[in-house]
């Protein structure tokens, strides 16, 4: 069985360090990444659309 997390994550507002460190406290408790959308453009009607190309939704996975 596996759970999962979901978090948006903005370019603009944090650095790809802070990704790193974010990724990696995550990796320390069991969690790996599963899914990476990144820089979709939408009206609202896709799932998890962004309204710029700065914000990415990250999906991760644990066994449990």
């Amino acid at each position: 069985m596996y759970e999962y997390k979901v978090f948006k994550w903005r370019f603009d507002l944090n650095s790809a360090e802070d990704l790193e460190k974010t990724l990696n406290d995550y990796g320390k408790k069991g969690w790996k990444v599963f899914n990476i959308i990144s820089n979709i453009k939408g009206n609202g009607g896709v799932l998890f659309a962004s309204v710029d190309g700065n914000e990415a939704t990250i999906i991760l996975e644990k066994s449990n």
